[in-house]
């Protein structure tokens, strides 16, 4: 999952250090608190595997949207030299905006400027500094509309509130561990009237000293963790540990996409790069991921042999009490403090989305603003009240919006953009990766769903029968065959004779 925001040089980092350490805090974030636990779930080894497969894909998936984002921007993708991808999309606009909205035809006007379909011999404007680049939003806006813009905010918006309700739940049941006389609920309703004040600020820098703060205090328990890990080893060394379990995949597969989300910031991580080092980012995001897939399993792992059955859902709360209460109690203090300060960072570009969509003058208009930061805020409490286990509404969030940031859509927008240009690998490969994460969304929330209702919050995979994963096979190949079709279709070309005509008859209107 995305870790704490973190605040860079606007003109963009040319120190390969920095860059690789910018990727790394990005994805070490307190989901992975939550991996011991998955490991019991599913195994030593089918988790590793697991957590391998899902990391790679996350890469080939988020690499996606960098390789839309340049086709965008590039200057050989105009109109004039002739690709496919612009002329289906303007085309489709063109035609709509012809009989359209004023609103439409201020889209059309842009999409005109950026890509040169009316000027043809200008050429699109490249980002003078790194802050220019296109967002995962514009990304799905020039591959599918504005159906393609509003799917990814939604996802953004689901997953940031997921997150913060996962913040809640940690800092609550710790809070609870070391002051067991107040109800989890009573800490909630503590946290909730300052959490609601912090998310008045308006600016992210008011919050970067402590967005740094968190990122230390992350890397600290996680180091602290790794210390009592390796103690307790020899306690439970005779302990069966399990290796597979088919009950634990589908739990397991949402809580390891949790973790890898990212392609909700991949672009802003490769637009703090300097231009003259950006080449780079591609080769270095891939060595720090396996590093980060390696910290993942040495984690999870350690964790679960430590503890063995006895491993909580947040691992902190197996840290021992007695004569290392004191350190222990430093640890998960300075994570609760850390967690509480990243709470109103993640949701930042929540409000933001929805201040858009709901005010009309949010500047003008600061009460209304303020309203909607406090409903917020009470909604994720409410959901942390409905959900309160930590590792299922991790599970929730990853197989419910996740799989639909991180896999779903790169795969389609990487289709839609690249439409005509695509070799029958990568068209092959972006298909697989968008049922992949279909499948996952499906089987992901069955099971967490089933958790949810279920007293010991296990899951009942071990009973599906043939018939069930025979339809499941079945959606996927349905899925597969409609896909094709729709793309294959989308690529007829169109001549450049009708944009041009189109074009024409717009501006004469």
């Amino acid at each position: 999952m995305a870790g704490a925001v973190s605040v860079g040089d606007p003109s963009g980092s040319t120190s390969i250090i920095r860059i690789m350490a910018n990727i790394f805090i990005s994805f070490i974030g307190a989901g992975v608190l939550g991996l011991p636990f998955a490991f019991k779930e599913a195994g030593i080894l089918e988790g590793s595997l697991i957590m391998m497969a899902v990391g790679l894909i996350s890469v080939k998936a988020m690499l996606l949207i960098i390789d839309c984002k340049d086709r965008l921007i590039n200057k050989d993708t105009t109109l004039n030299k002739g690709s496919s991808w612009l002329k289906d999309g303007a085309t489709k606009l063109i035609l709509k905006v012809t009989e359209g909205t004023t609103e439409e035809k201020a889209d059309l006007m842009e999409m005109e400027e950026m890509n040169g379909v009316v000027k043809q011999k200008k050429e699109p404007s490249k980002p003078e500094a790194p802050g220019q680049d296109l967002t995962y939003g514009d990304v799905g806006y020039y591959a599918m509309g504005h159906t393609g813009r509003l799917l990814v905010e939604f996802a953004i918006v689901i997953s940031q509130v997921g997150f913060c309700c996962a913040y809640l739940i940690f800092i609550s049941e710790n809070l609870h561990d070391f002051f067991e006389v107040i109800k989890k609920y009573q800490w909630l309703l503590i946290l909730l009237p300052p959490l609601a004040i912090l998310t008045l600020l308006r600016h992210l820098n008011s919050l970067a000293i402590s967005s740094l703060f968190a990122q230390c205090s992350n890397l600290l328990a996680f180091g602290v963790v790794f210390w009592f890990d390796f103690e307790h080893f020899h306690a439970l060394k005779d302990i069966h540990r399990k290796e597979i379990s088919l009950k634990g995949f589908p739990f397991f597969l949402a809580i390891a996409i949790y973790c890898y989300e990212g392609a909700g910031m991949i672009l802003s991580l490769e637009s703090s790069v300097a231009k003259e080092v950006r080449h780079r980012f591609r080769p270095l995001f891939k060595i720090t991921l396996v590093i980060v897939t390696a910290l993942y399993i040495s984690f999870g792992v350690s964790g679960y042999l430590s503890f063995g059955p006895e491993t909580d859902a947040i691992i902190t709360l197996n840290l021992p009490k007695g004569e290392s209460l004191d350190f222990a109690l430093m640890v998960k203090s300075c994570l609760c403090l850390a967690l509480f300060f990243t709470y109103p960072v993640m949701m930042f570009p929540v409000i933001n989305i929805l201040e858009s969509k709901i005010i009309s003058n949010p500047k003008e208009n600061l009460w209304k603003g303020n309203i909607l930061r406090f409903s917020i805020v009470s909604l994720t409490g409410i959901i942390v009240l409905l959900v309160p286990n930590f590792a299922n509404l991790m599970a929730l969030v990853g197989a419910g919006c996740c799989t639909l940031l991180a896999f779903i859509l790169p795969g389609i927008f990487h289709l839609k953009i690249f439409q005509g240009a695509l070799t029958k690998w990568s068209w092959t490969l972006d298909v697989c990766i968008i049922v992949i994460g279909i499948v996952g969304t499906i089987i992901g929330l069955q099971d967490a769903i089933q958790r949810l209702f279920t007293p010991n919050g296990d899951s009942d995979l071990e009973n599906y029968d043939t018939t069930t994963l025979s339809s499941i096979a079945d959606h996927a190949a349905r899925i597969i065959r409609n896909t094709s079709n729709t793309v294959q279709s989308a690529t007829q070309k169109i001549p450049i004779e009708k944009i041009l005509k189109n074009v024409t008859k717009l501006k004469t209107h």
